[in-house]
């Protein structure tokens, strides 16, 4: 459950950086509250998505004991 929440966090982070190098570029006038919104549902859907994503993948490539191993 933490390699999850880890994993929301740091998509959030990372949308709000792209979000504000990326305003200046659009010709928006700042990174206003609207962006923030905007930042915040994209990056904990990527970060959803990715950590499923990633957990699939290591198992597929990597065979333990875990139960992350018997995901076809």
């Amino acid at each position: 459950m933490g390699r999850y929440i880890v994993t929301i966090v740091w998509s959030v982070i990372y949308m709000f950086v792209v979000g504000f190098i990326a305003g200046p570029l659009t010709q928006s006038a700042s990174f206003n509250a609207n962006d923030v919104k905007t930042c915040l549902i994209v990056g904990v859907i990527f970060g959803i998505l990715f950590s499923a994503i990633i957990a699939t993948i290591t198992a597929r490539s990597h065979k333990d004991k875990s139960k992350y191993s018997n995901l076809k």
